[in-house]
């Protein structure tokens, strides 16, 4: 008989099966066993993960783009010394171990940080081992081992209960069910495993009461270690970033290619000699790689994984910060994500109408609860069953003392799982009362009177339909009703039979319970439809609750028909087109749902082609995470294996902070372009002093090392700048930018090279011929020059693409406005880059040191001023061009 039937057998049956017996295994059974099948652990991490993780950034294919050039300037060095090619080899190769340097530096503080998270199952446990109790090691457990449970225990592995006495248990973490699960130790005739009322699951918890089971399961074969090896097997796939990088690197790469080779051509042409034209091609493909993009893009998304943290959001992979921003759809759960995670009393109602009690009878009321409950603690910190706990809670916010009433319960009868109600007998007002509270549909054939304003009524016909409609009315707006009735007793009443003392009872009144929604979220929500994106609530709890649930946070309008609703039931019965298809049409709340069929949910959204955030907290919810496009679990409530399947953690478990993840996503995003289209610009001005020395024979405008002096040096800092501005107001107004939105768009590249990029350079060579013949130099000397006039002339051609850039990375804040009405005072960073480059221009011809390693010479100050013009004239044509866009646009 397999284990899957277990839950089908009498007690008897379950220690013959497991080869076990009431008072446990012995030592020596219990070692061969767990020789033989191993600890009660899930997997262990991959070993050497940290190596992976090196592994990932020094192998991306920006990082190769820099090693392969690194190796073609010490190719070029070793053909023609002395030009500054192995210079700038050692300086390619430096920029990326200190980028593959920092972004796993970064990644491994979020794996320390998620370390510190982890909360996996209980450390000891009690068992029975040859009739006596003890505490052991969860890794030491085996099938057939009894374990006994007690309130507030993690539960160790799956377990075929025997004994129970009012056990409670939060199933949450396997099934994504908020309603706590009260369990029972006899047999389940039929039904599935994981809802069979007799089964307790590795990793959920005892909310309250006692009791004892037999491990049938440990490890990786219980329900929760087969969802999480379930969530192994499913790929994460690359994020929009990293799937625009890549395609950016494939770009530049082949631009740079490209250009070598015509000009190896031509020059090959041309009669030079063969070796001449190699390092020639070679200088030009690697002035055409942009040194400082992949730092200042991997700076970019580090900044915006710290500025998400202190938001209460741990970024585990850096791309993920922008993935965050591209989302189309974020598919949410509800217990803690949408609401608190915590039961709360939102009403006292008047059993006719539903209508709030007044304080005095909403308190006796609450007082009849409390009396009919175990509750253990103080005031702000009770234990026991959550409905206990919030009906204490509220008694104590209306006045009350619930810790004076429980201390007067003189009897109790505990909940029982199949007759739906609890009750209790307590010494109130001088005279012995018993109050019981329960589903109303049980609690209903008991009641004879009903209490009201106007005092008791008979429950007659017209009083039971009247509850009735008040019931109804209260639990489809999504609230847990409890019905709740008492009556006095006689002294010798006390120790009566409970159905005696189920007669006569008078009807107080009906207490509703919520998981209540954050206060942030209905913001949330509206703040994601006005981005245009679209949220669905995922959960497994019932239908009604989650729409109720989804009406009231904004994901569904309370007029929206009922197959906006779908069920685990329909999802299992549908095809993933036709998942998609009812996406279309409107569906937004999916309840009831399996681990599977929330992957058939994300999978129909990308077939629809939209960008995926999906969340949750339970193992269930672990492969969906890794199959989204942005996992996001939560840090408080979280399994251990969910966390470790998504790449942001919530530590706050807020569904407002994945809205300020979004946000912060998507100014990354418009900030890469921002300072890629600043970073490129710059490439043609360098390139074009290969070019005209290439193609005429022209004195070289600038050195390799001058080069690396703007790529590495003042480029570096205003881009990380530009990589800081603060999200604009329009940023949560505009839709998603969609899975075909280039980060390299054409428009970007045309606008960098053909117009930002023209326009330094020709600036930059004016300026360097200009003072070439000022100092005597004609066309017809070709490269024959005065060394001295050279270094100033070249020194200058640095300074001018200097001057210009600072332009551009004023115009790069925005292409709608020139870049100054944003205020400079907002971006410290960029005021700092900017002071930078003013000073490194004065000092490139100034200062000697500086004049020795870049090979510049002091020029007069009159031709640095007119080097500084080259600001202006850039700012007013980059903003009449932009004028200009707007008008065609507009």
């Amino acid at each position: 008989m397999s284990a899957r039937q277990i839950h089908n057998l009498e007690a008897r049956e379950v220690h013959a099966l497991l080869g076990s017996r009431p008072e446990g295994l012995t030592d020596a059974e219990a070692a061969r066993r767990l020789a033989e099948l191993g600890p009660n652990t899930l997997a262990p991490p991959p070993r050497l993960r940290w190596l992976r993780i090196l592994g990932k950034h020094v192998a991306n294919l920006f990082s190769l783009l820099l090693w392969v050039a690194a190796a073609l300037c010490t190719v070029a060095d070793r053909m023609q010394p002395g030009e500054g090619m192995g210079l700038l080899g050692l300086a390619l190769a430096a920029v990326a171990l200190l980028n593959v340097a920092f972004s796993f530096g970064q990644e491994m503080r979020a794996e320390r940080a998620m370390k510190a998270l982890t909360r996996l199952l209980p450390a000891r446990i009690t068992v029975r081992r040859a009739g006596l109790e003890r505490e052991v090691e969860t890794t030491t457990l085996v099938p057939g081992d009894v374990v006994v449970l007690e309130e507030g225990d993690r539960i160790p592995c799956d377990l075929r209960l025997v004994e129970a006495v009012d056990l409670l248990v939060n199933n949450a973490p396997l099934t994504g069910e908020s309603r706590h699960v009260s369990l029972h130790g006899d047999p389940v005739p039929g039904g599935r495993l994981r809802e069979s009322l007799n089964l307790a699951f590795a990793g959920c918890a005892v909310l309250r009461g006692s009791g004892v089971g037999v491990a049938h399961a440990t490890g990786a074969r219980t329900e929760f270690g087969k969802l999480a090896e379930l969530s192994v097997h499913v790929r994460r796939p690359p994020t929009p970033l990293e799937h625009e990088v890549r395609r950016t690197v494939r770009v530049l790469t082949a631009v740079a290619v490209t250009m070598g080779l015509l000009f190896f051509a031509y020059g090959v042409m041309s009669g030079r000699p063969i070796w001449v034209n190699v390092v020639f091609m070679l200088g030009i493909i690697v002035a055409n790689v942009p040194e400082g993009l992949l730092p200042t893009l991997t700076l970019a998304l580090a900044r915006g994984s710290v500025r998400l943290a202190r938001r209460r959001v741990l970024v585990k992979s850096l791309s993920a910060v922008e993935a965050l921003g591209a989302v189309d759809v974020i598919c949410t759960d509800k217990t803690g994500t949408l609401t608190r995670g915590e039961l709360e009393v939102t009403l006292v109602a008047d059993a006719h109408d539903g209508e709030p009690l007044a304080d005095a009878s909403a308190r006796a009321l609450l007082e009849a609860v409390v009396a009919a409950s175990e509750i253990h603690g103080r005031p702000g910190a009770f234990t026991g069953d959550p409905l206990d706990v919030a009906a204490a809670n509220a008694l104590g916010r209306l006045g009350g003392d619930p810790g004076a009433v429980a201390a007067t319960i003189v009897r109790r009868l505990a909940f029982d799982a199949r007759r739906r109600r609890a009750a209790g007998v307590a010494v109130r007002d001088g005279a012995p009362r018993f109050a019981i509270k329960g589903a109303w549909e049980v609690v209903r054939p008991h009641v004879t009177r009903v209490a009201g304003r106007g005092g008791e009524t008979p429950a007659d016909a017209t009083g039971i339909a009247a509850a009735d409609a008040t019931v109804h009315r209260l639990a489809s707006r999504g609230l847990r009703v409890i019905a709740v009735a008492e009556r006095v007793l006689t002294g010798d009443e006390i120790t009566a039979p409970e159905p005696t003392l189920e007669t006569d009872l008078v009807l107080l009144g009906f207490v509703c319970c919520e998981d209540p929604l954050r206060e942030r979220v209905p913001d949330a929500l509206a703040r994601c439809h006005e981005a245009g994106i679209r949220v669905l609530l995922v959960t497994g709890d019932h239908p009604d609750t989650a729409r109720a649930i989804a009406e009231r946070a904004g994901i569904l309008a309370a007029t929206a028909p009922s197959d906006a609703v779908l069920t685990g039931d329909e999802l299992e019965a549908t095809a993933e087109h036709e998942v998609a298809d009812r996406l279309r049409g409107g569906a937004c709340v999916f309840a009831r749902t399996t681990p599977e069929q929330k992957l058939k949910i994300v999978g129909a959204l990308k077939h629809m082609g939209l960008v995926v955030a999906m969340t949750g907290d339970g193992v269930n919810d672990a492969p969906a995470l890794r199959a989204a496009d942005v996992g996001v679990a939560m840090g408080v409530q979280g399994t251990d294996v969910a966390r470790e399947a998504a790449q942001i953690v919530l530590l706050d478990d807020d569904f407002a902070s994945i809205v300020a993840g979004v946000e912060e996503g998507r100014a990354v995003f418009a900030n890469v372009q921002k300072f890629t289209s600043y970073v490129l610009a710059s490439n043609v001005p360098e390139i074009v002093p290969f070019l005209a020395y290439v193609t005429f024979p022209v004195p070289l405008a600038l050195t390799v090392v001058q080069i690396l002096s703007i790529d590495l040096g003042t480029d570096l800092l205003p881009a990380i700048g530009l990589g800081e501005e603060p999200p604009d107001a329009e940023t949560m107004r505009t839709p998603p930018r969609g899975r075909r939105t280039r980060l390299l768009s054409a428009s970007l590249m045309l606008r960098s090279y053909l117009v930002l990029g023209v326009l330094e350079a020709a600036w930059a060579m004016l300026t360097f011929f200009l003072y070439l013949d000022a100092g005597g130099w004609r066309w017809a000397h070709g490269t024959d020059v005065d060394a001295v006039l050279l270094r100033g002339a070249t020194g200058l051609t640095l300074v001018a693409v200097v001057f210009t850039q600072v332009a551009n990375l004023v115009g790069r804040r925005t292409e709608t406005a020139s870049g100054l009405d944003r205020g400079l005072a907002r971006n410290p960073l960029l005021l700092l880059g900017i002071a930078l480059e003013l000073a490194f221009a004065v000092a490139v011809v100034y200062w000697p040191p500086l004049n020795r390693l870049l090979g510049t010479a002091p020029v007069p100050a009159g031709w640095v001023a007119f080097a500084a013009l080259g600001a202006p004239v850039f700012f007013v044509v980059d903003v009449a061009r932009k004028r200009l866009v707007r008008r065609r646009v507009g």
